[in-house]
């Protein structure tokens, strides 16, 4: 394991700026810090919501990095391989394409989100809106765009690439599901490999789609996309059914 924390604990504070649900950091971010780390692909179980604004505790626990605030565990990191089976490639032109048809452009349920929230500024949120590459089809794509001001030596930071990948999942879910379900899901966990480095002024596809359901659990897809067709990142999220979160009926339109 290439842990680095190996010794004396490390803390962090998250921004508010990247929100998720309301005043909750955004469950692709918080993962993503953590997998950072790791220096690698990773899997991230998410225990509680993760607040913004206050020192954090990071710690390494054998072969895990753990997330602990003053409740208690927060999040959990471990390095694992991803193999997932994409269903296609989808170009950024393809996404754009159906960018209009993106159902939170008209309602949504939490519109300061920073990856998918429609209120957010181009400078400030990433503005990711997936929808249906055709009608009635699962598999859905956004357009991403990021830019310079989110990079680091002009290459995205692992946190932002699986930032980028939490809503479309969600959104998988929530397109694919009844529209007169009333269960609420969050997410449990994420797994991520990203396979090139992103450079932060690309043009970008994101697909995602749908993978099952098991009882109270909702698996869902991702890819990322270049302009050349090139795969950059997969990821795969488990997200579980809860009392309160996202919506997967269409309550929220």
């Amino acid at each position: 394991m290439r842990v680095r924390l190996a010794g004396m604990p490390d803390s962090l504070v998250i921004d508010p700026r990247f929100r998720g649900f309301d005043k909750v950091a955004q469950g692709g971010y918080t993962s993503g810090l953590l997998a950072r780390r790791l220096g690698g692909p990773a899997r991230v179980k998410l225990r509680g919501p993760v607040p913004m604004g206050e020192p954090l505790l990071v710690e390494a626990d054998g072969e895990r990095i753990q997330l602990r605030g003053e409740s208690g565990v927060l999040a959990e990191a471990e390095q694992a391989e991803l193999a997932l089976e994409v269903p296609e490639q989808v170009s950024p032109e393809r996404a754009a394409a159906v960018a209009s048809a993106y159902p939170g452009h008209h309602a949504h349920p939490y519109p300061e989100c920073f990856c998918c929230g429609p209120a957010r500024e181009p400078d400030d949120g990433l503005r990711i809106f997936p929808a249906p590459l055709a009608e009635g089809s699962d598999l859905l794509a956004a357009l991403w765009e990021p830019g310079d001001g989110l990079g680091e030596d002009g290459l995205l930071p692992p946190e932002i690439i699986w930032a980028a990948f939490d809503c479309p999942q969600l959104w998988a879910l929530m397109l694919s599901s009844p529209p007169d379900s009333t269960d609420h899901v969050v997410t449990a966990s994420l797994e991520t490999e990203i396979r090139r480095p992103v450079p932060a002024a690309g043009r970008y596809a994101i697909a995602s789609w749908p993978m099952g359901v098991e009882g109270r659990r909702h698996y869902a897809g991702g890819a990322l996309f270049d302009a050349a067709g090139e795969l950059l990142a997969v990821s795969r999220q488990t997200a579980v059914t809860a009392p309160a979160g996202v919506p997967l009926g269409r309550s929220w339109q």
